[in-house]
């Protein structure tokens, strides 16, 4: 079909149906020449088959026994896994709004085509055009070692630049598609969240996105610029053998990389990558940027789930207990159920807050909803430990939910109607459908049944 061939700054890329939308999987959008080092703008081919899902970034467990999951089954890792995917009601030239989802997964692991993202719905149903994409995860992305090498220093916050390059590409190439570049909504959850949030303070991205919505992540950078340096070299310090120097650890295969995060995860239970302020990508508190006003021509959805802090037991029985006493919970007798509470506060609906009112302070609008259900696909919420509370992720498999899958129920299809409605009015419109937040209205709006 010709509307299935689509001149991009990438080569004339070939797309495919995907139940009848058009898609195109796998297109690249930039070109990691270097490991360690920033992305460079992809160098146009002749023809891309953009029939086929695209090369994943190289995966990494969260936490020690973390099982393999939430990639597409035909996903294969590659460290050269710059690419993208989009769907669209039609090339006509129609100005759409553009979505465009930063995935899940702790920066270790997902992808932009994981099965439980069926992006296909808001192309489908909402006539909209939705992008997905790969970038660098785990050590490959976001272990920065320009300190130990002064020939890295440019790499701090690899996949935050990889997604400044992602959004130059769709902001050049996305009305060939039947999108908008004038109307690009950022929305992202859990660790995708806060890559939005982190967004909301880089320089270098503003005018890229117009709208941004973020489900369960926050505007907060959760370690300094020395914290970071200092897991960089305890990354060094385990390669052992395998490397001496950052120059040979640049050279190491990937299973090695992998091997020393396994190694840190047999120590530590846990090894977290985040962004941080580091001068050049990220030069202040994304939060102190929306403060001075940055983007204050955004607006914002913000998410929440009613239980956030559930997720945490997934690790184990005794991870809620732990974290309460890391965050000096004030009553260390409290039950199970008053810990996850005071969790789910101070981590994700008190940052929550905090961003809601810097942007409004600096003249911008943001709409807050906390979502209080657990969908029949949750793949962990009715587990009978978890009480049938809505954890950390329980609103992803609505907010992709197809309205005629018939193996969902009523209230599966009313919830995720209602997720949707959001979303698109902050895309099409620039505001949810009912009162914007303030200090006198701050109470989030329920989504649920």
């Amino acid at each position: 079909m010709s509307d299935l061939v689509v001149e991009t700054s990438s080569g004339q890329v070939h797309g495919c149906l995907d139940r009848d939308v058009p898609n195109w999987r796998g297109v690249p959008y930039g070109r990691i020449e270097a490991r360690f080092r920033p992305a460079v703008a992809v160098a146009p081919v002749e023809r891309v088959d953009a029939s086929v899902w695209g090369p994943v970034g190289w995966q990494v467990p969260m936490y020690a026994g973390m099982p393999p999951r939430f990639v597409h089954p035909d996903a294969v890792e590659n460290e050269q896994c710059l690419n993208l995917n989009i769907w669209s009601p039609g090339v006509d030239g129609k100005p759409r709004p553009v979505l465009v989802w930063l995935h899940f997964g702790g920066h270790v692991y997902g992808s932009g085509s994981t099965p439980s993202m069926d992006a296909w719905v808001y192309a489908a149903h909402h006539d909209a055009v939705i992008v997905t994409a790969n970038y660098r995860l785990g050590p490959w992305g976001w272990l920065y070692l320009g300190e130990l090498d002064p020939e890295y220093a440019d790499g701090a916050n690899l996949p935050v630049q990889d997604q400044i390059l992602l959004l130059e590409w769709i902001r050049q190439n996305i009305a060939q598609f039947g999108g908008d570049p004038g109307n690009v909504t950022l929305f992202g959850s859990s660790s995708g969240g806060s890559d939005v949030g982190t967004l909301l303070g880089v320089p270098a991205a503003q005018g890229l996105f117009h709208k941004a919505a973020i489900y369960s992540g926050t505007a907060e950078t959760p370690v300094s610029r020395a914290e970071a340096v200092r897991r960089a070299e305890r990354f060094m310090a385990g390669a052992g053998k395998l490397a001496g120097s950052v120059r040979e650890l640049s050279e190491v295969a990937n299973v090695g990389l992998r091997y020393i995060h396994g190694k840190q995860l047999e120590k530590d239970g846990r090894v977290p990558y985040h962004p941080f302020v580091d001068g050049r990508v990220l030069p202040r508190e994304p939060l102190a940027a929306v403060a001075d006003g940055l983007i204050r021509e955004v607006p914002l959805l913000m998410s929440v789930t009613a239980a956030e802090a559930q997720f945490y037991e997934i690790i184990s029985p005794d991870t809620i207990d732990r974290m309460y006493a890391a965050r000096s919970g004030p009553d260390p007798d409290a039950d199970r159920d008053t810990k996850i509470e005071f969790l789910s506060d101070v981590m994700f609906w008190q940052p929550t807050e905090r961003l809601l009112s810097a942007a409004r302070a600096a003249g911008g609008r943001g709409w807050w909803q906390v979502f209080d259900y657990v969908p029949s696909n949750s793949p962990n919420g009715h587990r009978p430990e978890f009480r049938g509370r809505p954890m950390h992720g329980a609103d992803v498999p609505t907010l992709f939910v197809d309205p005629d899958d018939a193996e969902l129920t009523d209230i599966d299809r009313a919830v995720g109607a209602e997720e949707q409605r959001a979303l698109m009015g902050l895309a099409r419109d620039g505001r949810a459908h009912w009162r914007e937040w303030s200090p006198e209205n701050a109470a989030p709006y329920r989504v649920g049944p």
